[in-house]
């Protein structure tokens, strides 16, 4: 008997081997930044070609995939390639190919904003969402914590 194409098993197995496959490519990226010894327990120098490569797959992934996925499958892959981009802007900027480590840079910034932006209010919604100096619906003024935006800067070390 088959079983049916969107059971809770069928979803689980393919999250699983989405995952494997964010995984598979991130890792590449990885080993391509010289962040992971060869089999022979060698120490390879980054190869930003190859390891950009690996970066714009996956963002092309999150691209083609987009409102297809899950929450958690979203997060995964937003949060593998954050990372990558951030490592491969370090990298870059380390070997001098300041180019690669801006646009690096900017790709990792634009996905965290993104990530983070709050949906669009409804179409027919009147009032703009309340500011800091203006009190919330329930009467009491938002906390910095809830205004504040999560951002992360980006520093340059000269050795």
């Amino acid at each position: 008997m088959d079983t049916p194409r969107n059971s809770p098993d069928e979803a689980r197995k393919e999250t699983m081997l989405f995952a494997q496959l964010i995984e598979i490519l991130a890792q590449n990226a990885v080993m391509m930044l010289g962040g992971m010894p060869d089999r022979h327990g060698r120490q390879r120098p980054p190869d930003l070609n190859s390891a950009e490569m690996m970066i714009e797959m996956l963002s092309v992934l999150q691209k083609r995939t987009k409102g297809n996925l899950s929450k958690d499958e979203e997060k995964m892959l937003s949060g593998a390639l954050y990372q990558l981009q951030t490592a491969f802007a370090e990298i870059a900027s380390k070997s001098g190919d300041f180019s690669k480590a801006r646009k690096a840079t900017e790709a990792a910034e634009a996905a965290d904003e993104e990530e983070h932006e709050d949906p669009a209010p409804p179409p027919n919604r009147q009032a703009p969402p309340p500011t800091p100096s203006q009190p919330a619906q329930g009467g009491k003024p938002l906390s910095s914590e809830q205004t504040s935006e999560r951002k992360v800067k980006f520093t340059k070390k000269y050795d």
